[in-house]
């Protein structure tokens, strides 16, 4: 067994009487599968890390993996720019997988084609999965942390409870996507197209939202206080219980959404469209909901306190045991 001492690594390689190391010398070591001392070697300044990038290049893929399990693990310009530029491929990546591997930070997967597989508890921080294609794949509580998944094609993928912070959703399909359990606290999301997505118990505390399309979403119990959704698409939303204290909903379509039972207070509404919502038991107290149009709205048994309803449509409302300003 190899010592993890990195003066001693080389010891039954045949390599332990050479000041400096060549290609081929560190083929031997990484087909010797001694990632840890190999990795206190090149910490060590024992062992080039140029030598380790270069591995990369291999015509093995055994070598080129255990140089990447090295890599990965390194915070320097010249790894992150070498792992940028290796592309994997994706059956190669879910064979590992499948043999028990789960850390492939900075994998570069653009344009890769992952449908209908099981990732969960994968480890992707820093990947890029640009315009791929991950139709229906498990990616549950895995770690997709600073990924970059601009154009992806998400919709089915399982999020529920992974690790999304500040992932790159731009222009990302991601209808019909479970999100649920998931903590989004203050990411901007602007434009994002949430379409049909579970969002159940997630996290959007703070997050910025506006103009996104949240059109038939489910929240239910989801945080949504201080969240910005000025201009929001939020159609027969499912918000029932939701924390919305203090969101920021101007001018947003709330049209047929569910807020049964949800606190508002203190949220902006101005100008908001609630045209057939349900509002029943919901607390608006200290809501601005001047200028809002709530026509046919379902307001039974809501709080209105300390509401201003200035200008505010209530043609056609019930407002049954709703406690007015």
């Amino acid at each position: 067994m190899m010592s993890n001492n990195p003066n001693q690594i080389y010891f039954n390689t045949g390599l332990a009487n050479k000041l400096t190391l060549d290609t081929e010398d560190v083929k031997q070591l990484l087909l010797a599968n001694n990632i840890a001392p190999l990795s206190a070697a090149i910490k060590a300044q024992k062992i080039s890390l140029d030598l380790i990038i270069k591995a990369l290049q291999d015509n093995s893929q055994e070598i080129q993996w255990r140089a990447y399990t090295i890599l990965q693990e390194i915070e320097e310009p010249p790894v992150i720019q070498a792992l940028s530029e290796y592309q994997w491929e994706a059956a190669r990546l879910l064979e590992l997988y499948v043999n028990g591997n789960r850390k492939f930070m900075r994998a570069n997967l653009c344009d890769a084609e992952l449908t209908d597989v099981d990732l969960s508890r994968i480890d992707l921080s820093s990947a890029n999965l640009k315009n791929s294609n991950l139709r229906n794949t498990n990616f549950s509580y895995a770690n997709l942390q600073n990924a970059n998944l601009t154009e992806a094609y998400l919709s089915c993928c399982n999020f529920s409870h992974a690790c999304l912070q500040r992932v790159d959703f731009t222009h990302a399909f991601m209808w019909g996507a479970n999100l649920s359990n998931v903590d989004l606290n203050g990411m901007y999301l602007v434009n994002i197209n949430f379409s049909h997505v579970n969002l159940q118990n997630a996290n959007l505390s703070r997050t910025n939202l506006s103009y996104a399309n949240l059109k038939g979403v489910d929240c239910y119990h989801a945080n949504l206080r201080t969240t910005i959704l000025k201009n929001a698409n939020l159609s027969n939303i499912n918000l029932t219980r939701v924390n919305l204290q203090e969101a920021d909903l101007k001018n947003a379509n709330l049209s047929g959404a569910n807020l049964q039972e949800a606190d508002l207070k203190n949220a902006n509404l101005k100008y908001a469209e609630l045209w057939d919502a349900n509002l029943s038991r919901a607390n608006f107290f200290g809501a601005d909901l001047s200028n809002a149009n709530l026509e046919s709205a379902n307001l039974q048994d809501a709080n209105l306190e300390n509401t201003n309803l200035e200008n505010t449509n209530l043609k056609n409302a019930n407002l049954e045991g709703c406690k007015l300003p």
